[in-house]
């Protein structure tokens, strides 16, 4: 049987109260810890309201300073475009002025001369012919006032970032850079041996005829090469047409153009000359670009022509006679034909129906250049290609009548090709390799 303790009544009360008691310091001691860290928390909320309003205050404060620098470089450039618009629109009203007095005196000798024709006795015409003759050839034969057309550039380049509070810079002259170059010589996948012709082929491709490897590559912008078109001949011009996305590629010794799909397949071929004539009539094929209708222009430097034809089927349309052997082809945006004969070193501008607008040789440091490449236009100059030695090909820049600007670029291998990305970049076949230029 279990045996059962028993405390006295009076003892178990008092022992528990005892015990009792002994846990209330450490629990009261947990009360006060409790209380200083709620004084705590109250502190902290306290200094972190503080802390807020001063962070902010820095804040704004420094975002404050930021408006009014930003603000002082907005004000201090829009002041600078001003004076530069105010300079260059005086040069231009001097431009116009003397261009006014120049149309001026030219209607007063017209003018006088239909008078004199018209009103003079005989005698007294014969008696003022040779003077008015004289001066009717005179103006005729005077120079025109020539504009400089960078007077329109203007630029804003902006910072990269705002971390040194730097909006930009207005950039008052245009400078081209080297921005990227693709291709080394040889064969193979990323390689040229003759980058000859090229073209903008979108979205975003460029297309190079390769001479010497007999293929036409395909790059995107980046240099990376997509793809390739072989070639049975060496292709020579190449052109990319405005709605279809097909390039058009010239070869050499070859009497027909080949266009080939946005898929690198044969489109069709077509003869430059009418169907009676195929086989007869001797051809030289050099270049090729399209015009701003979309029809098809095709170089001839056996024939010294240009000739026409439909984008569809390749259909001639006509034939138009120049003045140099069309080496290499541009249209710009009033279809005037930009022609470069490489072997006579002449540029040429030449109207719808082929008669010559204006005419100028190339030159490097005041001596004519050795041979005149590649051409291509942006509605506001013309850009010509021209090796002058190993390693010392040049890209120069002339107005729409043919006077130098500038020389974008020098040191090139030997550039053959060249034209404007959609982008206003300038790519440069440079015979291994491709270069692209960009406004800085």
């Amino acid at each position: 049987m279990q045996e059962h303790s028993y405390i006295d009544r009076n003892l178990a009360i008092s022992t528990y109260k005892q015990s009792l008691a002994e846990l209330f310091p450490p629990l009261e001691n947990s009360m006060t810890k409790l209380q200083k860290s709620r004084e705590n928390v109250s502190k902290i909320k306290e200094d972190l309201g503080v802390t807020v309003k001063r962070v902010m205050t820095e804040v704004q404060d420094r975002a404050a300073e930021i408006r009014a620098e930003v603000m002082a470089q907005e004000n201090r450039i829009l002041d600078d475009i001003k004076i530069i618009q105010t300079d260059r629109e005086q040069k231009l009203d001097e431009y116009e002025k003397t261009m006014g007095l120049a149309a001026e005196r030219c209607q007063h000798s017209l003018d006088t001369a239909r008078e004199v024709t018209k009103t003079e006795s005989d005698s007294d015409f014969l008696s003022l012919y040779a003077t008015i003759s004289k001066d009717l050839k005179l103006l005729a034969g005077q120079s025109l006032p020539r504009v400089d057309n960078r007077l329109a550039f203007l630029k804003f380049k902006q910072s990269e970032g705002v971390g040194g509070i730097s909006l930009g810079v207005v950039v008052v002259e245009d400078k081209w850079e080297l921005c990227r170059e693709f291709g080394r010589k040889g064969t193979g996948s990323g390689v040229f041996r003759g980058a000859y012709g090229i073209a903008a082929r979108q979205p975003d491709e460029i297309a190079v005829a390769d001479i010497n490897n007999k293929c036409v590559v395909i790059c995107s912008i980046d240099g990376n090469q997509k793809s390739t078109i072989p070639m049975q001949g060496r292709p020579l011009g190449i052109a990319a047409t405005r709605v279809d996305n097909r390039l058009v590629v010239v070869e050499q010794s070859a009497p027909h153009v080949k266009v080939f799909n946005s898929d690198n397949t044969l489109a069709y071929k077509f003869p430059t000359v009418p169907p009676s004539e195929v086989g007869k009539t001797a051809v030289d094929l050099k270049s090729v670009a399209v015009k701003n209708d979309g029809t098809i222009a095709v170089g001839d430097v056996a024939r010294m022509v240009l000739t026409v034809h439909s984008p569809t089927d390749g259909e001639l349309l006509h034939t138009i006679p120049v003045k140099i052997k069309p080496y290499f082809l541009a249209f710009d945006s009033n279809d005037r034909a930009i022609i470069s004969d490489y072997k006579s070193q002449t540029v040429d501008i030449a109207g719808c129906n082929g008669t010559t607008k204006r005419t100028f040789k190339p030159t490097i440091n005041g001596q004519p250049v050795k041979y005149c490449n590649g051409v291509c236009t942006d509605g506001s100059g013309i850009y010509v290609a021209m090796p002058n030695g190993e390693h010392n090909g040049h890209i120069h820049n002339y107005d729409l009548q043919g006077g130098f600007l500038k020389c974008i670029a020098q040191g090139l291998d030997w550039p053959y090709g060249i034209m404007l990305t959609s982008d206003g970049q300038l790519a440069v076949a440079d015979r291994s390799s491709v270069k692209m230029y960009d406004q800085v």
